[in-house]
């Protein structure tokens, strides 16, 4: 496979995320997974520090000026649907999502970035034959 084709899969640490079906499938597509340590992904997980955030509050000045305008009348779904669509367009741009994995250090890597504080020790499991689950290495971080 090619360096073009690799995709990178990451996942908060809930149990339900990582299951050998999960990693069946991941491999089968060519996905390389990697799961964030438990009570992280405020601080570690890309898009939740730079897209989310500001998804959130772009969506409720929207909302806010159109409700406004409207007299607070109740919105339908459609009305929210336009509400998210602008927000979305103004939070999730290229400039925010490269932030994200900057700020995190997940790309360019760069395990210096982020205070150890923030990170319990875990332990990392690495599966290379999806087959043989019991006999691979853990290594603790």
């Amino acid at each position: 496979m090619s360096l073009n084709n690799q995709h990178l899969l990451i996942l908060n640490g809930h149990g339900n995320h990582v299951t050998l079906e999960i990693i069946e499938q991941a491999k089968e597509f060519g996905l390389d997974m990697i799961t964030l340590p438990s009570y992280t992904s405020h601080t570690l997980q890309p898009l939740n520090v730079s897209c989310f955030k500001p998804l959130k509050i772009t969506f409720r000045k929207v909302r806010d000026v159109a409700m406004s305008r409207s007299n607070h009348m109740e919105p339908n779904k459609i009305t929210l649907s336009r509400w998210v669509d602008q927000a979305l367009e103004k939070s999730l741009i290229k400039q925010n999502i490269k932030y994200g994995f900057r700020t995190t250090c997940t790309w360019p890597l760069n395990p210096k970035a982020m205070d150890n504080k923030f990170i319990r020790p875990s332990e990392v499991y690495i599966a290379t034959n999806v087959n043989n689950v019991r006999n691979e290495k853990y290594y603790t971080i």
